[in-house]
Order: structure tokens, then sequence, then C-alpha cells
């Protein structure tokens, strides 16, 4: 628990988050400062390499990686709002670095770095009740469910007052994002999208609540989403929900 509670952590925000929904990072800072936890965001920070890691550019992706050595050396906690990144980091990273002057580095680095909705479970409840008045998919996203973190971002979830949390068939788990897949093979990351979208809109829920918003993104930029209503949400955005009235 120590691990968890210290008073420091360096923040990762992903290149996506920082020029797409800033609004996210805000999230993840406030609910830091809420909890008494100083964050640092390294300002010299840059992308973790997952694009060019995907894409067969392991020259590109190892030269960011070393660049994520530098950048966030030391010991603290360091805290990621995405599972796609963290996955990155803790698993791609070992094999980037695999026989090289990097791997010692890598493996220390791969053990301090924690997706925040893991970080959440392990902090325990939280010294205020979140709300929220109505029902929310949660996205069972794929790098979200390799990582193993989906049942602890339940039982976080599980402390918001109002929200009915819904989990639709793992059929439709794939929001057809896969980053560089959608550009690789945009009809069938459309049409993907699309038939997840429906099937979410066919519980009745009035959004998504994600621990990736890349998937989000992904989804919103569809068009249909608007059509249907829906509403896409961060973990960080929906736990900074309004305290319980006294």
């Amino acid at each position: 628990m120590a691990f968890i509670r210290k008073t420091v952590i360096k923040l990762f925000i992903p290149c996506f988050l920082d020029q797409c929904a800033p609004q996210v990072a805000n999230a993840v800072a406030g609910l830091l400062a809420r909890l008494g936890v100083a964050g640092h965001y390294p300002a010299e920070q840059t992308c973790c390499g997952q694009f060019a890691w995907t894409v067969g550019d392991p020259a590109t992706a190892r030269r960011l990686m070393r660049h994520f050595l530098r950048v966030f050396a030391g010991e603290e906690t360091i805290l990621c709002p995405s599972a796609s990144c963290t996955y990155m980091v803790q698993h791609c990273y070992p094999q980037l670095a695999e026989g090289r002057r990097e791997q010692r580095a890598v493996a220390a680095l791969a053990s301090r770095i924690m997706e925040l909705g893991e970080w959440l479970y392990a902090w325990g409840p939280l010294p205020w009740t979140p709300e929220f008045d109505g029902s929310l998919v949660l996205h069972q996203s794929c790098k979200a469910r390799q990582l193993g973190v989906l049942d602890g971002a339940r039982e976080v979830l599980s402390q918001v007052k109002g929200l009915e949390l819904i989990t639709i068939s793992p059929y439709y788990t794939c929001c057809g994002f896969g980053g560089t897949f959608s550009l690789q093979h945009p009809g069938l990351s459309r049409d993907m999208g699309e038939a997840y979208l429906a099937a979410v809109s066919a519980t009745g829920a009035s959004g998504l609540v994600s621990l990736d918003y890349s998937c989000l993104l992904h989804l919103q930029g569809l068009g249909v989403a608007a059509a249907r209503d829906l509403k896409f949400y961060h973990l960080a955005e929906i736990m900074t929900g309004h305290e319980k009235p006294s």
C-alpha cells in the first residue's frame, strides 16, 4: 500500500489526451489533488511509441522508449490514464529492450507504471462519494482486458452513487479502433464501431465509460454516435463527480 499512497507521483499523459481530450488530463489532476497526492507532470514527455510499434517501426519505437526512460527516471510511481499506453510500457518496452543495454532499466520502469483504474482500486474507498444519474456501459477495451484491470475498474465505479454499470456481450468488446488498424482497414474499422454503438444503444445506456479514451475518440468520430445521443466518459471524469450532500 505504501507503493500506492506515495505523496508524489509522475503523471504520464498520453499524447492523444494532451491533444484531443485535455479535459481528461484535468480530471486526473483534480482527482489526485482531492486525494492529497502531488502529481508531477514532466513537460518533456512525448509519445510512448505505441503507434510506431504497431506499424512495424521498432527503430522509432525504441528511440521513443529511450526518451521515456530519461524523462521518467527515478523511483516514483508513474500513473497513466490509458490502458493501451500502460500496456506499451509494461509489455512492449521489454521486447524492444531485450538483449540491449536498456533491458534492466526498462524492467524497473515497467514495474513502476500503473494504469489509473488499477491505482484507484489499490487505493481503496475515496473520501468523497461521486455521483452519476444514469447507466453506462463499461467499455472492455482490448488492452484493458490484456492488462487485467477491468474487475478493479468495476469496483472503483461501484462507489459512484446513482450509476448503473452495464456490460454488453464480449462479442462487442473491440470498438474497431486498434490504433493504426483504423487507418489500415478503415471500412472494417467503421463497421465494427457502428455495430458496437448499436449494441450499446440497445442496452438503453446513456453512454460509455472507458479506461482508454482513444477508443472513445474513435467512436465519437464515426458520426453515428451523435445521432444515437450517446455520451463518452473516461473513468477519471466519473470519479471526480459531485460530492454527496452532507
